[in-house]
Formats: C-alpha cells, sequence, structure tokens
C-alpha cells in the first residue's frame, strides 16, 4: 500500500540551512554512525531540497500517507512528544531459521530528541493522524555508494506541487 493521506507542513533543505545551520552540521555529524550501522557507505542527499526537512504536523488530522521512501536511508529525529499519532511500520523480517519471510507491525509515539534509523526504501510507514497535539519531526535522507536514485520530478511534485506526468 503506498499514498493516502497528506496533512503537513514541510521545512524544505534550503529552509534548514536558512534557518537551522545546526541541523545541517548534524547530519553531517551522523553520517559515519549511519554508514557503521548500516553496514553501508552513506553518502549525503545530492538532492538539496530533500536531504534535510522538517515536517510539522498539525493537530486536527496531521498526517502523512502510507509510503515508502525513495532514498535507502532515513533518519528521523523527534522534536515533540506525542500521545497520539505514532509512526506505523511495517517492517520486513527474515531468519535463516524459518523457512517464510515476514512482517512485523511496529507502532512508535513520538519522545523528543530519540531518533529512529531505518531503510526506508524497505521498510512502509505513515504517521497517524494527529487529533489535539502538533508533531514535529527532523527527516535526514542519506543514500548509498552507488544508488542515489531519484524519481524523475519527484522533488518538483513534492515541494512545490507540480503534476507529475
Amino acid at each position: 500500500m503506498v499514498g493516502g493521506d497528506y496533512l503537513h507542513h514541510i521545512f524544505k533543505g534550503n529552509d534548514i540551512r536558512e534557518h537551522f545551520p545546526e541541523l545541517v552540521g548534524a547530519y553531517h555529524a551522523l553520517l559515519p554512525l549511519v554508514s557503521i550501522v548500516t553496514c553501508s557507505k552513506t553518502l549525503i542527499s545530492p538532492y538539496p531540497e530533500s536531504d534535510i526537512n522538517i515536517k510539522a504536523y498539525p493537530k486536527g488530522g496531521g498526517t502523512i500517507g502510507g509510503h515508502y521512501d525513495t532514498n535507502a536511508i532515513t533518519v528521523l529525529i523527534y522534536l515533540t512528544t506525542n500521545s497520539e499519532a505514532p509512526l506505523e511500520l511495517e517492517i520486513p523480517k527474515s531468519h535463516p531459521s524459518k523457512d517464510i519471510d515476514w512482517i512485523e507491525n511496529e507502532n512508535i509515539y513520538a519522545s523528543s530528541g530519540s531518533m529512529l534509523l531505518m531503510k526506508g526504501r524497505e521498510v512502509w510507514h505513515r504517521s497517524k493522524p494527529t487529533e489535539k497535539e502538533e508533531k514535529f519531526v527532523v527527516i535526514f535522507n542519506y543514500y548509498v555508494e552507488g544508488d542515489t536514485w531519484r524519481p524523475d520530478k519527484f522533488d518538483a511534485f513534492v515541494y512545490n506541487g507540480s503534476k507529475v506526468d
């Protein structure tokens, strides 16, 4: 399942560089740690609008529908603590001792200052709607060596509202 409701505000990479330069420092400083945890040669994003974002989910239905990310690795840093609107995940699992693969479902509630690292292209996820609380999340998008693919015109669609053919 991909898509769904979208009600949030996005602060793009250029907004972050202008108003939150400390997040740019954190994005670059996390690169070695992300490489170690993911056992990959991790790269910063070559796409300046989407390398670092903040998503602000307003009260009364702030959400993002179910999707897979276009980048290989996503780091979320929660700026708020929320008792509602968890991040819902469907995590693919496998183990050599089992004959089948399976999906593990998780709901993660935002806790200010906590960080989640995931393989964004492999883990289906969505933010369930807010009701009475606002939720703010910093998103760091990373790629891996040899794979900086991103769909054509994707950023124009997400950040500028352009139609995708």
